[in-house]
């Protein structure tokens, strides 16, 4: 993995430990053993792609029977493929990629993220509640961002479908203050005349909530982001802010834990386009926000404290 304390990671890290443990208590003939490297977790200054090369050699030669790589360097990975199947090895070790397609016929399995969907997710929430009319600004993120690119293609694939929504689109950098700066832009030029905001992250979220809020405009703005940061998700809690994607980190874990026991009995892999198989997603609003409690368990039992 890029970096173990990520909390997508550590997340994924946690739903397979579970699983492992699971799986270990009941009558298996094989036991399960986790073991989990972060490439960016060690000093900083450090080549990461030498030092995914690095530990990737170390956990084959250790014995690893099925490879998860989420590769930080798509053109040096095909190297790390090669070195998986190398007839040295007493059985080649079939790979799981993650995220990252590398596109090689040397991989078993592919989990990835449908960003597309997440786009639709979010796009079907805001026209639900704007009763498919008005003016939605839609903050983009930077140009030549192709996971962004996604996201926007699936937002527009729902907005396009409605005659009577007005789309309002910017891109910037995909930070705090580019979401607070162009949310504050638009209310201004359209004279207070915008009906929704949806954003590619968390981070524009929280800025274009900011904004909205700045201008008294809560009730009359819906705000959609994509993510369920802590940030957004105490928006969320807080009723300052209406709805975030959740990209289920945990139970992407368990497929990718499940992707590699198939892998490893040589079972046929469930995909749902070529080799890739899409980890779920789901809308988070006031109302089920306490599903993030995995992801956010402080957040949440100050919540329900309270």
């Amino acid at each position: 993995m890029p970096k173990t304390t990520a909390p997508t990671y550590t997340l994924m890290r946690q739903a397979m430990i579970d699983q492992a443990n699971t799986y270990n208590t009941e009558k298996h003939q094989d036991r399960i053993e986790i073991v989990w490297n972060g490439v960016q977790d060690g000093e900083a200054g450090k080549n990461p792609v030498a030092m995914e090369r690095q530990q990737v050699t170390t956990m084959l030669n250790q014995g690893v029977q099925v490879l998860i790589l989420s590769t930080v360097d798509s053109r040096s990975a095909y190297a790390i493929l090669r070195e998986a199947k190398s007839p040295n090895r007493p059985r080649p070790v079939p790979v799981i990629t993650l995220d990252t397609m590398l596109g090689s016929s040397q991989i078993r399995g592919h989990l990835a993220i449908n960003e597309i969907r997440l786009g639709e997710i979010a796009a079907k929430y805001a026209v639900e509640q704007v009763e498919g009319r008005g003016n939605i600004l839609v903050l983009e993120g930077p140009l030549g961002s192709p996971s962004f690119r996604q996201l926007t293609i699936g937002i527009y694939r729902i907005l396009d479908q409605y005659r009577t929504i007005r789309v309002l689109s910017k891109s910037s950098l995909a930070n705090t203050n580019e979401g607070r700066r162009l949310t504050s832009q638009i209310i201004r030029d359209y004279a207070q005349n915008v009906q929704a905001v949806i954003c590619v992250n968390s981070d524009l979220v929280v800025g274009a909530v900011e904004s909205v809020n700045l201008y008294g405009m809560a009730e009359q703005i819906v705000t959609v982001g994509i993510g369920a940061s802590r940030v957004a998700t105490a928006l969320i809690i807080s009723g300052q802010h209406d709805a975030e994607v959740d990209l289920q980190p945990y139970e992407r874990g368990k497929i990718a834990l499940k992707l590699a026991l198939d892998a490893y009995y040589d079972k046929p892999i469930k995909t749902d386009q070529n080799q890739t198989q899409f980890g779920p997603s789901r809308i988070i609003t006031a109302a089920n926000y306490t599903d993030l409690e995995k992801m956010w368990p402080n957040l949440i039992r100050e919540q329900q404290s309270r």
